[in-house]
């Protein structure tokens, strides 16, 4: 024991060195059998003698335990018992001058600690969620895991049902000790601050986007007999308020977005209304004009702030069409058509019967409340594929490996939240409403996405996604095959698996420079050192005529469950002699876009 030294205790005391605690928390930690324990041991202990250290800690002891597990090629049970963190270099960086991957992002301390907290996070996944073979291929770039900092604690994005706050108040839960309980809101002030309120408490539980569905349909009721300038400061002060997140809570905040409709869809005309006081009368169909005064107000008010503030980024607005929106805006606002009122204010999304947003407007109907969105999204890096393989059969072999691997991570995701619910670690969402939490785990999809769909084609083909008949077709092939998969996942384990539209900016870096690395000319050729393209979107300067580039999207449009969208430029439209009004009067009618977008 003279030759052992004395060992620095994380309680702050000094203990004698002691190998059986040693023995004990490897065989505890990863479950090798005595004989193996007993043997690393007795290495550890020797190689602390021979070192002639004269000062040990918990840590130290690990690292020295760990490094022996790797040389006797024990790598998994390695794993197991690693310490996770980071460099005190690395973490000295980030006090100082904030993660250098961000430079221009506020700093503070619960930023600084959230990104610390972030990286450990990570490895937790990384060395005890994720297989070997999963782990590499989101960290050599064939994958891309979004938030995998959140991927054991969080769920991604939730689309909320308003009337779950108009009609019980704020917080929603019951024998909550502690803390004022605001009863269902009396007056659209109120229903607002209340709306506001939830997305500051939920924000906590989730790390993706959050939104407010029909917001103008299901606030219709509490318009009483307010003016047009009374209903627009108070939405007003909705938006700003929403804005401010970040800087209400200290960190990044999910991006926020308000879904509204000019009118009451036909599919909500027979609900039952929800009124000031939580109580139920009339039906939503009783609420046209009300509901008509709330999105001009919204329209004006995210026109005002659009102007003022460009650069925004929180919240968005996205406008519900149907086959009345094109009739009754000009009554309601004859200046929307103006271009400066478009371009960074609005999104249009268009509901199909057979799209995944159509599916949970019927919803609507038949629950009393439904939420729903997506668990987790894992983004496909299709021109490495093409890359790895050059060949397209091959491609498709890839291709559908890739998609193997992103199930069984889907599938680990989706049983984490359900023991974290059962746990009571996400109690907003465990919050039980005549007999059933408001989070369900059967209306959440389990996502797929896509990136650089267009320069995957260029590589195999040597054309462009658009250029000719052939690429579209390969391209829609490609679609097809993913959208098959998530079919039969979703049959075989009774969960919704559905393509999506990535919406990760970090996926397309990170896919893009790493393959800069490995495959510079490959990249430069597809892309010409430019970032890929997402998704299914041709490039931006692809010389094609802005109804062709439409009616080609449409058809990819189809494939997509959720999130497709497609940018239009006004330039285009006046190279293309289009008004605005009769391009989305086309869109609305004819077209089987799902989500649009004007941009200067």
């Amino acid at each position: 024991m003279d030759l052992l030294p004395k060992v620095f205790r994380t309680e702050g005391n000094i203990a004698e060195f002691d190998s059986s605690k040693i023995f004990e928390s490897i065989l505890k930690e990863t479950g090798m059998s005595e004989k193996d324990t007993k043997y690393i041991t007795e290495l550890v202990v020797r190689r602390i003698i021979s070192s002639g250290i004269k000062f040990l800690s918990g840590p130290h002891i690990r690292e020295i335990v760990c490094s022996i597990l790797s040389e006797q090629h024990f790598e998994n049970e390695r794993k197991l018992y690693t310490r996770i963190g980071m460099p005190l270099m690395d973490y000295e960086e980030i006090l100082e001058k904030g993660q250098s991957d961000k430079p221009h992002e506020r700093i503070n301390p619960e930023k600084i600690q959230h990104w610390a907290a972030n990286q450990i996070a990570e490895e937790y996944a990384h060395l005890r969620i994720l297989k070997n073979e999963e782990s590499k291929a989101h960290l050599a770039g064939d994958i891309h895991i979004n938030g995998l900092n959140y991927f054991v604690l969080r769920p991604f994005s939730q689309i909320w049902d308003p009337r779950l706050i108009l009609k019980h108040g704020l917080p929603s839960m019951k024998n909550l000790k502690g803390y004022y309980k605001h009863n269902p809101a009396k007056n659209l002030n109120s229903a607002l601050y209340q709306l506001t309120k939830w997305l500051e408490m939920i924000q906590d539980e989730f790390y993706g986007n959050q939104s407010f569905n029909f917001i103008s349909t299901f606030l219709a009721p509490y318009l009483d007999d307010l003016s047009e300038e009374e209903i627009i400061k108070e939405i007003q002060s909705f938006i700003y308020e929403n804005n401010l997140l970040p800087l209400t809570i200290g960190r990044k905040a999910p991006q926020i977005s308000i879904f509204s409709s000019i009118s009451v869809f036909k599919e909500l005309l027979d609900i039952p209304a929800i009124v000031p006081g939580g109580k139920i009368k009339n039906v939503y169909g009783n609420y046209h004009n009300q509901c008509n005064q709330l999105f001009k107000a919204l329209l004006l008010v995210f026109k005002e702030i659009s102007q003022k503030y460009p650069l925004l980024s929180l919240p968005k607005h996205y406008i519900l069409l149907d086959y009345k929106f094109m009739n009754l805006i000009e009554n309601i606002y004859p200046k929307f058509w103006d271009e400066n009122e478009l371009i960074n204010s609005s999104y249009f999304l268009k509901f199909h019967p057979n799209s995944y947003r159509f599916k949970n407007l019927e919803y609507l109907v038949s629950e009393k409340y439904h939420n729903y969105g997506i668990l987790q999204n894992i983004s496909l890096n299709l021109p490495r594929y093409a890359f790895t393989t050059k060949d397209e059969d091959r491609f498709l072999a890839l291709l559908r490996s890739k998609l193997d691997l992103c199930s069984n991570i889907l599938l680990k995701k989706y049983d984490i939240i359900k023991k974290r619910i059962h746990s009571n670690h996400l109690p907003l969402c465990g919050t039980v409403i005549n007999g059933e939490t408001i989070f369900k785990l059967e209306n959440q999809g389990l996502s797929i996405s896509l990136v650089g769909l267009n320069e995957a084609i260029r590589y195999l083909t040597n054309y462009d996604l658009h250029e000719n008949l052939k690429t579209i077709e390969f391209g829609k092939k490609i679609l097809t095959e993913i959208n098959q998969l998530c079919s039969e996942l979703s049959e075989e384990y009774d969960k919704i698996f559905l393509l999506s539209e990535n919406l990760s900016e970090k996926a397309i870096n990170r896919f893009t420079q790493l393959d800069l690395k490995q495959f510079p000319k490959e990249v430069r050729f597809v892309s010409n050192n430019k970032n890929y393209t997402n998704s299914v979107h041709f490039r931006e300067d692809a010389d094609i005529d802005l109804l062709d580039r439409v009616k080609i999207q449409e058809d990819f449009h189809k494939l997509i469950h959720k999130g497709a969208i497609t940018y239009i430029s006004l330039k285009d439209l006046k190279r293309s002699e289009l008004k605005i009004k009769d391009f989305l009067t086309k869109i609305a009618k004819e077209s089987r876009i799902s989500n649009l977008k004007f941009h200067a």
